[in-house]
Formats: structure tokens, sequence, C-alpha cells
């Protein structure tokens, strides 16, 4: 009779337990290991609602403007300490396979592949020493896999981005057996190519994207003329996504508008397009942009903003990235370039714009002063100009652009991103 009456208690036991378990608040690095972002959502409210503070998720999830957060973006959940669980990591990781050699373990493909051995461990369910048998599949981080071989002539591997944002940029990287002229196009319009290597065997082209372009799939057209004259060409989708733009209206005062006149408005656009559509032969852009502007100075219209004004055919949106600053504040090149406009203009101010190399320009518009002149090379951190309210403004700050093949994009990405990844 005791032995029912012992069970019975037991069960009594584990249900409490579960009771207190279940009735338990769930800290953020015991829920989920990521957050996808809802209609209405700020960072400040996702933070709250998981239990952690704002500068961790802010780092965890590399933001640099805590106001630009789009609804479907995966965040990675920080514990408290703001570290992040592998679990997180593993979780967003999109996953390829690679084979293991004779003797591998996980911890050597983690060495091999310059990858945390914990985050492999959790990807394959598995202890880093266990010994893999040769040719057993063994799951890592897409990313860290050389693009595959294709079938297309002298032309062996391929790798294109699959989706890109409004407003935002792609690359495209090719590998060849021999040095090619490579023809790319998209959109009805050329890429620029830039070899990666001395030997010209590995190159690639940014893939500008309108923040305007209509959300789809596109076609990324790519090949080479043979040695008998004849283009080989083939096609890949592109997704382009929707951005998370905002709309703003701009009013300007009655003395600015009395001076845009069509004929000026349009004889200005004719002007900088002139100077943007060039392609200089050497790339000088390779590293990551500086910011034009110190850190002290916030963003008051990022990229992007649909816009209506109240005089003249600007635009319909925002194509550069504005910070609110003192009149005065220092405006710094933010890469290596040269001087192709140093100027008055009417809607743009006073204004500068660098050529990059390649296709690749910035401008620098509403300055109080120039203190550059046409022709200069600069490095990056060198003085530009002063921040001013000159032409189409409505207060002092600097509105930086960036354009690539004549398409305006966000000049921010490239504060975290270097134009391409070149091979070790």
């Amino acid at each position: 009779m005791e032995r029912p009456s012992s069970l019975a208690a037991g069960k009594l036991v584990v249900a409490l337990l579960l009771l207190l378990v279940l009735a338990r608040p769930v800290q953020a690095q015991e829920a989920d290991a990521t957050y996808t972002v809802a209609a209405g959502d700020t960072l400040g409210a996702i933070a709250a609602q998981l239990g952690v503070s704002l500068d961790a998720l802010t780092s965890a999830n590399a933001i640099d403007d805590p106001n630009r957060i789009r609804v479907g973006q995966v965040l990675l959940v920080p514990n408290a300490d703001g570290a992040l669980p592998v679990a997180s990591l593993a979780a967003v990781t999109t996953t390829g396979r690679v084979r293991a050699k004779a003797g591998d373990t996980l911890g050597a493909l983690a060495t091999r592949y310059k990858l945390d051995p914990a985050l492999l461990v959790e990807l394959n369910n598995a202890p880093s020493t266990r010994r893999l048998f040769p040719g057993q599949p063994v799951n890592v981080p897409e990313d860290v896999l050389p693009p595959p071989s294709i079938n297309f002539g002298a032309i062996t591997a391929f790798d294109a981005s699959a989706t890109i944002m409004q407003g935002r940029t792609g690359r495209v990287y090719v590998t060849s057996s021999r040095p090619l002229d490579l023809i790319g196009r998209w959109l009805g319009q050329p890429l620029v190519f830039t070899p990666l290597d001395d030997a010209g065997l590995r190159q690639a082209a940014l893939i500008p994207v309108d923040a305007l372009l209509e959300p789809g799939e596109y076609a990324l057209e790519l090949g080479y003329t043979t040695a008998r004259g004849v283009d080989l060409l083939r096609t890949w989708p592109v997704t382009v996504e929707s951005g998370p733009y905002e709309y703003q209206d701009i009013v300007i005062s009655q003395d600015k508008a009395d001076v845009l006149t069509p004929d000026v408005v349009v004889a200005e656009r004719e002007r900088v397009i002139g100077i943007w559509s060039q392609i200089s032969p050497d790339l000088w852009w390779r590293d990551a942009f500086q910011r034009p502007i110190s850190a002290d100075y916030p963003t008051t219209s990022p990229f992007g903003t649909r816009r209506t004004y109240s005089v003249a055919d600007i635009g319909n949106f925002h194509a550069g990235q504005d910070f609110g600053a003192p009149e005065g504040t220092l405006i710094l090149a933010p890469a290596p370039g040269v001087v192709v406009l140093a100027e008055p203009l009417a809607v743009r101010g006073n204004a500068v714009m660098l050529d990059h190399g390649r296709g690749v320009f910035s401008g620098y518009w509403h300055m109080s002063e120039i203190k550059a002149t046409p022709g200069m090379q600069v490095a990056a951190g060198d003085v530009l100009g002063l921040v001013g309210t000159t032409g189409l403004s409505t207060g002092a700050h600097l509105h930086w652009e960036l354009r690539i093949n004549g398409v305006a994009v966000d000049p921010m990405q490239f504060t975290e991103e270097p134009p391409f990844v070149t091979p070790q």
C-alpha cells in the first residue's frame, strides 16, 4: 500500500514544480533567441518587452541608427550581460555544408574556417572533440563557403546578392579561369567591374538599387565576349524588397522658392548628372566609410524618406543622409577620392563632390564655406568644408549623398561595410 502512495506523492511534487516553472516570468535569454520586428515596433519598446537594455540590443545587432528598423527584420536577443547566446547565432545563420577530411573534428574545422567552435557545436548538435569520418557532411555558416562552381565557359564561379532592399547596394563576384572583359547589366544599365586580384581572375561589381524601384524579382545579366566575338550571357534572379521609409513634407521659404525656377533646377540637375556619370579607371575607395561629420551630430532626415516639396520639381524622395549640426561644423572626406566639383549651386547650395573611382561619387551639400578645390586628391578625414544652410535648406545641416553608376543609394550602409571583400 505504501508504494502507490509514494508514487502519487512523487507525481504531486512534479506537478507542483511544473506549475512553479510555468508561473515564472520568462527572461529575454530564456525566450526565443531572435525577435522579428512587427508593424509599430520601436527598438526601445522591443528592448523593454524582452527585458534587455537598449544599448545591448543595439550593439548585438550592429544597429547604427536605432530609429531605422524595418518590419520583418530579425533581431538577435542578447543575454542580460549583453552577450549573444550561441543558440541565437545558430537561429539566424544560413548554413551550407562542407566535407570533413581524415582526422577532422568540429574544433579543427572551426579553426580552419575561423569560426567559434561553440557555433559549429550548435549547428551540428555534436561535441567539438568528436572525430569525423572522411567525407562526412558538416553544417557551417553559408558565408564561409566559396561560391559554387558553375558550367559557364571561362567563368568558373559566380556569387551575387539574392535579395537587395530598396535604396541599398548589392554585390556580384565573378571568378574566371582567365582574365575576361565581363559584361554585366542591371535594369538596363551596365555594371562596372573592378579586379580584386593582380591576375584579374576575380572581379566584382556593385549593384545599386533605386529607393523607388518597385519591389519584385529582376534579372541580373552576366557574361563575357568570347575570343570569336560572341557574347556569352546568362541571367540570374535578384529580389528587391521594400525599404523602411517614411514620408515628409518640406516647406520652403518664399525667398528661396523665388530663385528655384524650372530652368535653374533642370540646368543644375544636368550639371551634376554629367559629373557622376563618369567612370574613372581606378577604385580608390577600399575600406568602410568614415562618417563625414562627428558622431555627436544625429541624423535629422534619413536616406530614402519619401518627400513632397512646397516648390519646384526637386524629386520625390530624399537622396541622401542629413545630419543636423551648427553652422561651421567640419565636414570631412569619408574615404579617398578626387574633388570633381566645388562651387555654389542653386538647389544644393555650396557643394563639393568626390569621385571615389569606378562610378562611385559622394556629394556634400548646403555648406557655409567650401574648403576644397577641383582636382584636389583627398584622404579619409581631410576637410571638405563647413556645415551651413545654403541652397534649398531649412536649417544648418550636412546632406551627404552617394551615387553608384548614377543611382542614389544609402551611404550609411558603407559606414559598416567595405565596397568589396577582397580575396585572402
